[in-house]
Formats: structure tokens, sequence, C-alpha cells
């Protein structure tokens, strides 16, 4: 378990290593270009090798015993080359079940209805939604009742969707399908509220590897593209721009790892620092490939360069993230109540 400053930098680097020989944008791009969803089985297949995905199952579960800052290091390195990973959610599912994941398992956000232990609902555009191997459910009736349901089996229809990163995202409609239960009444309603969190705290950190990487990319071309024999970096509004979305980065980063502790370590703040950390990312976070692309300008458009790839991604994982509104709405009751 990374406890300290120096292991989790070791971590980062150790997966950056792992991951630039795995991935690159051009990838990530190549797969935006072809036939079917954005989505590579190789990939999904190294990181779950290397256990990525059951950083927050305990040790006695068969995983790594790790901490949600662990998780959110992981998400932002996949962030960084925009890898078209499920990683955040099933590492969410995988602790809330104290399994190691077995394919690709999501965390619905919000509940559905129960009848004995089946669920009935539908889900919109859920990320990954058509490859998914597993479904973890809150159901709710006279009990709540928190289980996982096979998206493959009975009651259960699924529609593809294409979102802005051509994941292969999916509408799910579930017609009395099975339930198998993981845990009923408070526990229940419990483990599937910490579940999300987790989830969100690793999606704002895969933002944070997004917006980093899209920051850097246009501050290196501000450096060598040159306008009226000066590099355009030395221009003000420019070098503004760019420092402000460092700041902005930053700032994502810092609320990532406090949202991450509070979540480790139950405290009665988790849930405010979670939307605080989610509507920063949705804010702000967001706006940074779009500044990056204005710093590139025209070029930035055309489909052979890197910033739509990053710019999509962002704009998906944003859309993850829940309503602005929601997350407003927590963060300033919390902070009235101060």
């Amino acid at each position: 378990m990374a406890d300290t400053a120096a292991e989790l930098a070791e971590l980062r680097q150790t997966a950056l290593d792992v991951m630039h020989r795995a991935w690159s944008v051009d990838r990530s791009r190549a797969l935006l270009d072809g036939p079917g969803p954005a989505f590579d089985d190789a990939l999904w297949a190294t990181v779950r090798d290397l256990g990525w995905p059951d950083v927050l199952v305990p040790e006695s579960g068969g995983g790594a015993g790790g901490t949600l800052r662990e998780l959110a290091v992981l998400t932002e390195v996949t962030g960084s080359v925009a890898a078209p990973l499920p990683l955040a959610a099933t590492a969410a599912a995988a602790w809330c079940e104290s399994r190691p994941a077995d394919g690709i398992a999501l965390v619905a956000p919000k509940s559905l209805a129960r009848e004995g232990d089946t669920v009935s609902g539908s889900f919109e555009a859920v990320p990954y939604g058509a490859a998914a191997t597993r479904l973890v459910v809150l159901a709710e009736a006279d009990t709540a009742v928190l289980g996982a349901v096979d998206p493959t089996g009975p009651g259960i229809e699924r529609t593809p969707v294409t979102p802005l990163d051509h994941d292969p995202a999916a509408h799910i409609s579930l017609d009395r399908a099975p339930l198998r239960p993981i845990a009923r009444g408070a526990e229940a309603i419990l483990r599937h509220r910490d579940a999300v969190m987790r989830m969100r705290v690793a999606q704002v950190a895969e933002l944070v590897g997004v917006a980093a990487a899209a920051n850097e990319a246009a501050t290196e071309y501000a450096k060598v593209r040159v306008a009226f024999d000066r590099p355009i970096g030395a221009f003000q509004a420019i070098k503004h721009r760019l420092v402000d979305q460092r700041a902005a980065i930053e700032v994502g980063r810092a609320l990532v790892n406090r949202a991450a502790d509070a979540c480790d370590h139950a405290r009665p703040d988790a849930h405010a620092l979670v939307s605080l950390a989610a509507f920063w990312a949705i804010d702000s976070l967001r706006a940074v490939p779009e500044g990056a692309m204005q710093v590139f300008g025209g070029i930035a458009y055309t489909w052979e360069h890197d910033a739509h790839v990053y710019l999509r991604r962002a704009a998906t994982l944003a859309a993850a993230l829940g309503p602005r509104p929601q997350h407003r709405r927590v963060v300033t009751d919390w902070l009235a109540a101060r």
C-alpha cells in the first residue's frame, strides 16, 4: 500500500512507463477512425493482468488492498494517453463486491425498482455498457438490496450508442432482470454510495490526466511555434492561458487527493468533497483541452492532430460525472453548514 508521496510518485512513474509502452494517443485516434467502438481488448487484458482494476479489493479478497489515491494515480496515467479504459468503474465495482474483477464491471449511479430478487429500470448512455460483463446496482423496494446483474442474461436489453469518444456505450433497459444480492438494508445503501464516490474520484483523476497531457502538449507547441518572429508562448495571452490551465490542473489534483483520503477514512465530509472535485472537473478541467486547441490554432481541428482526442475524452468523462447542478448543490449546502 502506497502511503507516502515518494511511494505514490514511484507508482506514477512505473505506471507511466507501462502505459507508454502499451498505448499512445495515436492508437486512440486510430480507434476513432475504425468501424467499431473505441476499445482495445489487448490493452484491457494488459491492465487486468497488472491488477489495476483490483487495487481497492482487500488482500483477503484477492486484491492489492490499496488506497483510492493509488487508483487515482493509475487512472490519471491512463488519462494522459487518452486510453479507452473502464478502469475507474470496474475498480469501484470490484471494491463494492470485495472480489477481483473478472471482466468489465460497472457501478450504476442511480437506483432501480426491485421485485423480489429481480430489478427493473433503465440507464441512458452507460459508458462501456455494451462491453460490460457485470452491473452492480442498488435496487429499492421495502428493503434496499445491492446486487450484481448479468448484462447478457434474461430481462436485459442493450442498445449500442456512440458517444463523443466512441467508447462501447449503450442504453441499458432491465425488465425483471435477475439480481445476485451482495448486501441488504442500510449496508447496501452505504456501500453503493461509497462505490459511486470512489468511481467519481477515479474519473476526476482520469480527467486530470487528460487535461495535463493536453496542456503540456500545448505548452511545448507554444515554445516552437513562431509568429511575428517570436515563439507564441512569449505572447501574454498565450502565456496566461497556459498558466491558468496548469493552475486548474493542480487544483483538480489536490481535490482528488483530498476526496480520496476522505473516502478511505470514511469522513463525514466525503460526499461533499467528492462533489467538489466533480464540480471542478466539469467546470474547469473539461475546459483545458478546449483551451489547448486554441493555442494550437487551426491545426488542432484536423483529424490527424491529437488535440481532438483529448477533447473527446474530456467531454465524455465530464458527462459521466453526473449533473453539474447536483454537485454544485451538494457543495453549497456543505459550505453553508460550516
